[in-house]
């Protein structure tokens, strides 16, 4: 196959007007089995065999691809503040996110800022807080429900304005739809579903705004012109 990014934009173009599968089962089924047990068992419980026919698939979100800058020592823009692993951004994992690079990080700069640390004597950072009014939380009377349509609202906000191939237009869209969002809910603390909706949106603008700084497609992120956004009018499988 091609790279991730690239089958993640095939597929997505063609599930724009068809189902998109992925046949496998050209290969042996007790390798298949042996191979993806829990894959498998997952699809017989939904009536699936991928051993016997074609599956439908879709693109999906697979962990992040980036964080806070480093050096390759760890250490960021902050004093004393150092970054390794999966909160890391050191150039490992270019413009894909791979399964094996999350080791290296882990070990290699993981090792590498201990290492840095335990070299070095310690240094105090005198830092003064910055004045703050407080902010004022309120508790609002809302259903459980409308938190769950509010996080569902946000999903979709993502997969159709910031998801694998992103326009500025689209960009724009998904700002001013969860600033909306944001703007409800910023002082809900009514629940715990309440909380995690703000952090969604939260999340989500951060991603949306860093996607709009960035007008240079690598990997994961594609920017593309609104009217390149082109249909295919037949289901594709890919072997």
């Amino acid at each position: 196959l091609a790279p991730r990014d690239v089958v993640a934009r095939g597929v997505y173009a063609a599930s724009q007007s068809s189902r998109v599968y992925l046949d496998i089962s050209h290969r042996d089924a007790d390798w298949l089995r042996g191979r993806f047990p829990s894959i498998h068992a997952h699809l017989l419980g939904r009536g699936l065999d991928f051993t016997k026919e074609p599956i439908p698939i879709t693109p999906a979100a697979h962990y992040t691809c980036g964080g806070v800058a480093t050096d390759l020592e760890g250490k960021t823009s902050l004093t004393n503040l150092y970054a390794a692993g999966e909160a890391a951004r050191t150039g490992l994992h270019g413009g894909n996110r791979l399964a094996s690079t999350s080791l290296l990080e882990g070990l290699v700069f993981g090792a590498a800022v201990a290492d840095h640390v335990g070299k070095r004597n310690a240094v105090c950072v005198s830092t003064q807080e910055p004045s703050q009014q407080p902010q004022q939380q309120y508790k609002h009377n809302r259903s459980k429900e409308y938190y769950t349509n509010a996080l569902t609202r946000v999903r979709s906000i993502m997969w159709d304005g910031v998801g694998v191939a992103r326009t500025t237009l689209g960009l724009q869209t998904a700002k001013e739809q969860l600033q909306e969002i944001q703007d409800v809910l910023w002082d809900d603390v009514s629940c715990a579903e309440a909380i995690a909706v703000r952090d969604a949106v939260t999340a989500g603008l951060a991603v949306t705004d860093a996607a709009l700084s960035n007008k240079t497609s690598v990997g994961a992120h594609y920017m593309v012109d609104d009217d390149d956004m082109q249909d295919q009018d037949h289901a594709t499988t890919l072997a």
